[in-house]
């Protein structure tokens, strides 16, 4: 069975909190727009997250 790969810019976490994600009751989810408010800084934009992961892999994040 394979894994898919997701990025949760800002949605609303409560719903992780219905269902184990992976199989992995020890992990709890998160999303980039609370780990940046952790650190005192604001959300990323969706587009900009997109980008840095197409430019990761080398791809381009536009048709």
């Amino acid at each position: 069975m394979g894994h898919g790969f997701a990025l949760n810019v800002a949605p609303d976490m409560a719903a992780f909190s219905a269902f184990t994600a992976c199989g992995l009751p020890e992990v709890a989810m998160a999303s980039l727009a609370e780990m940046a408010a952790a650190l005192g800084g604001p959300a990323p934009a969706e587009e900009a997250v997109r980008a840095a992961v197409a430019d990761a892999f080398g791809a381009s994040s536009r048709p």
